[in-house]
């Protein structure tokens, strides 16, 4: 077997003994300077093989950080159990707004602390578990040691505010809740052998996940008062293109976002999922305020509109009147302020199989398949494996298939329907159109 190359940057390296695989590896642990090089510490650490734990972050934590420290959230339930949907007592179809308020007090609970940085930290959660998707500590916008951040869309100029002239780099940590950790669970309950067939998620399941960015209050006044987290991250912020190698260092990161996604049967007929996104401050022009709870609804949607024109009202999407973002989605469908403005909420996720589909309408193609209204347990594309709106399922598996041996590899891809592995992640995050 050959060696692998020794001239990986910071970023690459804590994953590359993974090329020594016989789906099984040796991961060192190590210490990474604020300038991104490398020293292998002297006790190893093994995650991310078939009889190990799944690994918490891309790299470990910088020698001397005593500051929070990301451990995913992988203790996946091996039954499926029901909990609160406080959600149900609202139609999200006439009651939009009070059915995604509702969907985030449940998140929020048990969540929130007097500690900022110990926030939505699961094993502190008291009220219910949470858990997150495995393989998304990986490439080059893989999961940052101190919150698990993974590297998002970059937001450019004017997107976020009036007064924003320089773009800046945005971070996310998503969770599942026992319905969708359950369903996470099966899929991955052999590390080595994941199985896309058990990607569906039952009913109850609720996905959020937490967006930051780099941008300061100067540049984006609403977020002024938004809960700041430290993250390990690029330390040159405006760079839309970072290699492996680009220094890293502890950066503040502020609430911009907060997705939210719902399986819920009363819209099985459309798509089975009521998406929501939330803006810190209620946006440009937003009231004043402060804390994890002073976020405004943008909107919900529930199917795609296919076949809108573009002209009078959207039927399957609700947009907040009194929050007045300078974009939301294609057409004035919902996205967040984070997300690309030639899609939607649902349109991307909606594209969440393997092999993985393009989420984002390329230039100069036609649309409208994006904007279909694609059941739930239907691929995007036929004859593919669908995961459910799971655009974290998705990127893990693709992932797993970029650091294994083909050779090695060759059963698991076949069951995922693939007959080689993808390539070595893209630089471009996936809500800007990366696989």
């Amino acid at each position: 077997m050959s060696k692998p190359k020794l001239g990986l940057g910071a970023a690459d390296l804590r994953h590359a003994p993974l090329f020594y695989l016989a789906l099984g590896c040796l991961v060192l642990s190590a210490n990474v300077s604020a300038k991104g090089t490398l020293a292998a510490s002297a006790t190893p650490k093994v995650c991310d093989t078939p009889t190990t734990p799944f690994c918490d972050a891309l790299m470990p934590p910088i020698a001397g950080w005593n500051g929070h420290v990301f451990r995913l959230s992988q203790t996946y339930p091996i039954q499926l159990n029901s909990d609160a949907q406080p959600w149900l007592q609202y139609n999200p179809t006439t009651q939009p707004g009070e059915y995604l308020q509702a969907a985030l007090a449940y998140f929020y609970e048990g969540n929130l602390r007097n500690d900022v940085e110990e926030s939505f930290d699961p094993k502190k959660n008291k009220v219910r578990n949470w858990y997150n998707a495995p393989w998304q500590d990986y490439g080059l916008n893989g999961r940052e040691f101190v919150h698990g951040l993974t590297r998002e869309r970059v937001s450019r100029p004017k997107e976020l505010a009036p007064q924003q002239t320089s773009m800046w780099n945005n971070y996310a940590v998503g969770f599942y809740n026992a319905p969708g950790g359950y369903t996470i669970g099966k899929i991955w309950a052999d590390h080595g052998k994941p199985n896309a067939d058990l990607g569906n998620m039952p009913e109850g399941t609720l996905a959020a996940k937490l967006l930051f960015t780099t941008a300061p209050v100067s540049e984006v006044p609403y977020l002024q008062g938004s809960p700041e987290w430290k993250a390990y991250l690029f330390k040159d912020v405006n760079n839309p293109n970072p290699k492996p190698t680009s220094p890293r260092g502890i950066v503040t990161v502020r609430l911009l976002q907060i997705d939210i996604a719902v399986k819920d049967s009363r819209v099985a007929n459309l798509t089975g999922w009521v998406f929501g996104t939330f803006v810190y401050g209620g946006g440009p022009n937003g009231p004043a305020g402060s804390g994890w709870t002073n976020v405004k609804p943008v909107g919900v949607m529930w199917g795609n509109d296919p076949g809108y024109s573009g002209s009078g009202p959207l039927q399957e999407t609700w947009l907040n009147a009194d929050v007045k973002m300078p974009h939301v989605g294609y057409q004035g469908r919902l996205n967040g302020p984070v997300d690309n403005p030639v899609s939607s909420c649902l349109s991307c996720h909606a594209t969440a199989e393997m092999p993985p589909g393009t989420m984002i309408p390329p230039n100069g193609q036609d649309p409208s398949p994006w904007f279909q209204n694609i059941k739930s347990g239907t691929p995007f594309n036929a004859g593919r494996k669908p995961l459910d709106y799971s655009l974290q399922l998705q990127v893990g598996l693709q992932n797993f298939l970029s650091a294994v041996q083909p050779a090695k590899a060759a059963t698991t891809l076949k069951a995922l329907g693939m007959k080689k592995p993808p390539t070595h992640p893209l630089a471009v995050p996936a809500r800007d159109g990366g696989s």
